[in-house]
């Protein structure tokens, strides 16, 4: 009778197993369905990121890349891509095309996920450094700043004094399905770019 119990607890745990993987899976598939849609929506909209000077003198096409972000202290190069597709995002992160490019007078935005190339963001601290490569040019910037925001807080794409960068990515980090929130963080430029030979 013990092993008859013993069997049936044992398959009631593959259930439940089971269950929470198909679940998770659900989840995450949502997630990466409804990235462009949810995510990135709100910088999308009509008259959002107008109030930027246009100063790019060539066209830029959506999915080219347009340079790379070093993240020091996470030990991470990554491909950023212009545009915020879900396409765009699988392969590295993005611009947000309504913002300046990165080096440029004003605030460029770069977009990624939690869960894949922005893993690992939370662990960084004001004073730390984010490295953009850029048309052989260096960008070193540091960051002034780190908030959680809203999902449609459009404050994170204003335009700046100076020249900055701004990450953004989903909040909370460990949150299954479309997050609520928006966890950003704010770096100004250093220095002046230095030319790669």
């Amino acid at each position: 009778m013990i092993t008859r119990f013993v069997s049936f607890l044992s398959f009631g745990f593959i259930i439940v197993g089971c269950s929470f993987i198909i679940y998770q899976s659900y989840w995450l598939s949502n997630m990466f369905l409804s990235v462009e849609k949810d995510v990135h929506a709100p910088y999308s909209k009509p008259g959002i990121g107008k109030a930027f000077q246009t100063v790019t003198s060539f066209p830029i096409e959506e999915g080219e890349k347009i340079g790379i972000l070093s993240i020091p202290k996470l030990e991470k190069t990554l491909p950023i891509y212009e545009g915020v597709g879900e396409d765009i995002l699988k392969k590295g992160i993005g611009h947000i095309p309504s913002t300046p490019l990165p080096g440029q007078q004003s605030n460029a935005v770069l977009s990624g996920h939690r869960d894949t190339f922005f893993r690992g963001l939370d662990r960084l601290k004001i004073g730390d450094s984010l490295i953009v490569t850029s048309n052989n040019k260096t960008y070193i910037f540091k960051i002034k700043k780190i908030r959680i925001v809203d999902k449609n807080d459009q404050t994170v794409i204003v335009p700046k004094p100076r020249s900055s960068l701004t990450l953004t990515t989903c909040y909370p980090f460990t949150y299954i399905g479309p997050a609520p929130q928006r966890y950003i963080i704010e770096a100004q430029l250093l220095t002046k770019p230095k030319i790669e030979q």
